[in-house]
This record gives structure tokens, sequence and C-alpha cells, in this order.
């Protein structure tokens, strides 16, 4: 049998069981924080998807690290290049497929397989870029609510040019004198 790649030997499969079945406010809680912390990744989505990155940063604990896959470093820096980089494109389209969530009290772990479409101008030169990320997220609550305390994304596949040369070069380079 051939040998398993790296990006597929560093996969561990991390989820916490629920609580015991008699257990209502137990279950209540698990089911609710739930549901909390799969919609930070909702949220992020549709603010990267519309370039609202006050909402992309509501998802956020204000120091969280992020260890990217361009780029690592302090939050602001990183989404201010995640910014300036979705300008490059006509549209994008991120979507959240398998998620595990592990919560132990009131901070967790979540890893989450995201697909990022990420479209040029119907007329461009320059080929589309859609990404295989895995999301790698240390989350702790906030208040009635949580964000994400730590980041690492993990690039599994891609086609398209990645990464970019230059993220402010424009959509197309052969359209820019136009």
């Amino acid at each position: 049998m051939p040998e398993v790649n790296a990006l597929r030997r560093a996969m561990r499969f991390r989820e916490c069981a629920p609580p015991p079945l008699d257990d209502l406010a137990a279950n209540m809680r698990w089911l609710r924080d739930r549901e909390l912390i799969g919609n930070l990744y909702k949220r992020y989505a549709y603010g990267v998807d519309s370039i609202d990155f006050d909402l992309v940063r509501s998802v956020f604990h204000p120091e969280c690290e992020v260890v990217g896959t361009v780029n690592s470093g302090a939050l602001d820096d990183y989404l201010a290049e995640i910014e300036r980089g979705l300008h490059r494109f006509e549209a994008t389209m991120h979507f959240v497929g398998n998620q595990y969530i592990e919560i132990d009290g009131d901070t967790g772990f979540v890893e989450s397989w995201v697909t990022g479409y990420h479209m040029q101008a119907e007329d461009s030169a320059v080929d589309h870029l859609v990404l295989g990320l895995r999301y790698q997220d240390d989350v702790a609550r906030n208040g009635d609510d949580w964000w994400i305390t730590r980041r690492v994304a993990v690039k599994q596949w891609h086609t398209g040019p990645f990464p970019r040369a230059n993220l402010s070069d424009p959509i197309d380079p052969d359209r820019a004198s136009g």
C-alpha cells in the first residue's frame, strides 16, 4: 500500500461527544455552543465574500495569531493582506464543508474544511483560483458568543495560480491601461 502523504498524516480527528442524554441543560448548552461556533465560519465566509472586514474581524479575538497559507502574524496585518488580495477578483465564494468541533468548557478546537472560489472577470486572461483549505482554530467563549483565538490555515490543494505574484496587481493586467 502506498505511503500516506504529509498533509494526510497531519490530520487528527478531534470532536467531543455530547453530554449524557438525561442532562437536558448540558445538552442545550452543548448544542447552542456548537451552533454559535459553527456560525463563526458562516460570518467569516460572508464577510470575506462581501469584503466586509468589520464582519470578518468580529469572529476573531483582537490578539488572534494567524498562521496563513501565504503570510502569518498579527490579525490586523493578516486581514489587511486578505482584503487587499480580494480586490483582485471579480467575485469569491467560500464554502464551509466538514467541520469538527471539540469543546472543553469555555475553550475549544475547530477544524473546518473550506473551498474558496476566486473568480476573475469573464474576459480575463488570468485563470480562476480555487483553494481547498483546512482551518485549524482555537476558539474561546466571548460572553454569550465565541471567537477564534488562533488560526492555522493549511492548504490541501489548489487550481489556478497560487500564490499570486503581487497582490496589488489589477484583476487582469491586460485591461489595466483602459
